[in-house]
């Protein structure tokens, strides 16, 4: 798609009950359930042959870094941490996050925030962000450590705030009781979308069996309104990590696929980064429940459906590209988007190294153009 075909692209966003719905007249519409987060993206049909390959007007969501300082659970940043993260960092001011979010939403096509914390109470304006993003009509969602959620803001605590604002919100695992504690406390809030993140490698995915273990036969009431574990790929950056990615060999293919067949037989919910979502798809052939389960995996969503925005209010394709420079890709700098004259659609969306990107991610199936996974 052109600029000059942009320009012809007529949209309407609007409500219906709980119901936020996107119509276009470019082949690309959606509807999201605000209450529990359902989404269906479909073209001019609802027919697999007539999925649109990208959004023609801007991220549907919206991955951005808020704060970088991360004390992990003992006062120690993860060992694999990909950002590199340490005990001190900045964060992103309200005002710039807002001029962030109206820049990258120009059609009102945003439905969800991903952010990006390490500290829970990193940010001094985390607790503005989540209540604007609301107002905004926009689902902010939000990964925490565990650490520090008891902590009081202005009269609750940081799991309080997180319950009442958040769709979903996520525990990293590092360790049974800080995790499991967490996802206690938020659902006994009420939430129901809340989940464990777990890195998913070689080293890990015996743990990853464990975890599924605990879950389907029920061994820990912590976890018993637990609504996924959700694996995380692990790619290969940070100066501290030294896991090694689950392999392309037929050991680590039939352990992975075991994984997979455990959690489903066992009726436990999982979920993937979108990184994964392929080799997921492909574990998965075999299953006589195949096809609604692969309308479930949304393989890498950078360019076409999904934004990353770091800190500092740069763009590139997602987190993992930060920095990167690969053969005919280079993503050393990012597009600062708080410059008052970067243009949306001119300068981000629809630039040369943009659709450059989104064209090579499409046609390489959209796997990774950057890591192993």
């Amino acid at each position: 798609m052109s600029m000059s075909q942009v320009k012809e692209v007529k949209c309407r966003s609007y409500s219906n009950g709980n119901l936020r719905c996107m119509q276009t007249n470019a082949g690309y519409n959606w509807k999201m359930n605000m209450d529990n987060g359902q989404f269906i993206r479909f073209g001019k049909t609802v027919k697999d042959e007539d999925d649109p390959l990208f959004s023609p007007i801007g991220p549907e969501i919206l991955d951005i870094e808020i704060n970088t300082d991360c004390c992990g659970i003992h006062g120690t940043p993860c060992k694999w941490c990909y950002k590199s993260n340490i005990v001190t960092g900045t964060y992103m001011p309200f005002e710039n996050f807002v001029k962030v979010v109206n820049k990258v939403n120009p059609c009102n096509n945003l439905t969800q925030l991903a952010l990006g914390v390490g500290n829970v109470d990193g940010n001094p304006d985390l607790i503005k962000i989540l209540k604007w993003c609301r107002e905004n009509n926009i689902v902010p969602n939000i990964t925490v450590n565990g650490a520090r959620l008891d902590k009081v803001y202005d009269g609750l605590t940081y799991a309080e705030w997180i319950a009442k604002y958040c769709g979903a919100v996520a525990v990293s695992h590092y360790e049974d009781d800080i995790c499991f504690d967490s996802v206690k406390k938020f659902t006994d809030l009420g939430m129901t979308q809340v989940n464990i993140h777990k890195i998913l490698s070689k080293e890990t995915i015996d743990d990853c069996f464990r975890l599924v273990e605990i879950k389907s036969n029920n061994k820990d009431e912590r976890l018993a309104k637990l609504n996924a574990i959700v694996f995380l790929s692990l790619k290969k950056k940070g100066i501290r990590n030294n896991l090694q990615p689950i392999g392309n060999d037929a050991l680590s293919i039939t352990k992975y696929r075991q994984l997979i067949s455990f959690a489903i037989d066992n009726n436990v919910g999982i979920g993937f980064d979108s990184c994964g979502a392929n080799r997921f798809i492909d574990a998965i052939k075999d299953n006589e429940e195949y096809k609604p389960l692969m309308q479930l995996a949304e393989p890498c969503e950078a360019t076409c459906f999904s934004f990353y925005v770091n800190v500092d209010g740069k763009y590139y394709p997602c987190s993992f590209c930060e920095g990167e420079c690969h053969k005919d890709i280079d993503w050393s700098e990012g597009i600062d988007l708080l410059n008052e004259n970067v243009d949306f659609f001119k300068d981000v969306w629809y630039s040369e190294k943009v659709v450059n990107f989104r064209k090579s991610l499409i046609d390489n199936k959209r796997n990774c153009l950057i890591f192993e996974v």
